[in-house]
């Protein structure tokens, strides 16, 4: 009898190939959980309100908003992101928003938790920031609701998390989101944008928030960076490159 070769079949992934489908398996994971996770939420209060009809409709539409959401991020995720010879490209599906209106439907995903949370959002526009814009607004909005999420999880009651958006030149923005909560400790900072890394063992989650955000935001042509982080609460900054009217 012949001897068998030992050999690995020719769709074998490379070992590099392995981790990058691990890591975009992970990222379809995290943007899933996120959204499946406000859905849960929702139900459960659902279930268990005795409340009035109002609160009721609230909770309803925002387990619809949760659903509404989670296929376009996927739907986006799959079209604008591949895999190959060890690379995850990401590329941009563009869409001409009215920026302050995109953000106050954005945001209104929050009502829920923050009210459970008693936690308040301040927003703050600045007058030259444009009134449209022409970005990937799922990736944008992907990577403010990991911010955002990060800073409801680390804020303590009674507190608020300011957005701001300031204006750099003439298609450059700044998007600033600042918590109240106890900080980031220095010896994880280094961390912060690495795959599969959990700041707080205590919390669940895939560790993927921070490195999708860094990806998302330098496709976006710009980045994701840490600002300030004290004791009495983290900035994260978001720079983003965009297109404006003529």
């Amino acid at each position: 009898m012949p001897t068998p070769v030992n050999h690995l079949p020719e769709s074998t992934p490379l070992p590099a190939d392995t981790e990058t489908m691990k890591t975009f398996m992970g990222m379809l994971a995290h943007e899933m959980r996120t959204q499946v996770a406000g859905i849960c939420t929702a139900s459960t209060i659902l279930l268990e309100e005795r409340g009035s009809g109002k609160r009721l409709q609230q909770y309803l539409s925002h387990i619809k908003y949760s659903g509404e959401d989670l296929l376009h991020v996927l739907d986006n995720m799959m079209a604008t992101a591949t895999v190959g010879n060890g690379n995850l490209d990401i590329t941009l599906k563009d869409t001409r928003v009215q920026l302050r209106e995109w953000l106050k439907l954005h945001l209104r995903q929050y009502n829920l938790i923050t009210a459970v949370r008693d936690i308040k959002l301040k927003t703050v526009v600045h007058r030259s920031v444009p009134e449209y814009i022409t970005t990937d607004v799922i990736k944008l909005g992907q990577v403010l609701k990991n911010l955002i999420d990060n800073a409801i999880k680390h804020s303590p009651p009674n507190s608020y998390i300011s957005i701001t958006i300031h204006p750099l030149g003439d298609n450059r923005l700044l998007f600033q989101v600042t918590d109240q909560g106890v900080g980031i400790p220095e010896d994880k900072i280094h961390l912060l944008f690495q795959p599969f890394r959990q700041l707080d063992n205590g919390l669940a989650g895939t560790g993927l928030g921070l490195y999708i955000s860094k990806l998302y935001a330098t496709s976006l042509g710009g980045d994701v960076m840490i600002g300030s982080n004290h004791n009495s609460g983290t900035t994260f900054l978001l720079l983003i490159t965009h297109k404006t009217d003529a």
